[in-house]
């Protein structure tokens, strides 16, 4: 997988479970390295990016946050939207 698609399926799962209508994603490290079989420290590297560009940020449950958790911002749907989506708009 190349970087680029590991980034739309950390995009994808995270806006899924959005749309599903969850406030946000849980263990999404694990979820893309079991599902793909990547590089841990890979996804890892490319989750952090995607946070530090404002495209995901930490779920936050209570008072807590978890960092294994995400929610998607508007910049992450945007993006996700324009360069992961099938059907652009979905």
């Amino acid at each position: 997988m190349t970087d680029q698609e590991i980034r739309c399926a950390l995009l994808k799962y995270v806006y899924d479970e959005k749309k599903a209508g969850k406030k946000f994603a849980m263990a999404v490290l694990d979820r893309i390295i079991g599902d793909y079989d990547v590089d841990t420290e890979r996804v890892r590297s490319i989750l952090k990016s995607l946070g530090k560009e404002g495209l995901l940020k930490d779920g936050t449950a209570g008072a807590g946050v978890a960092s294994a958790d995400k929610e998607i911002t508007e910049k992450g749907i945007r993006e996700y939207r324009e360069k992961c989506s099938e059907n652009k708009g979905d």
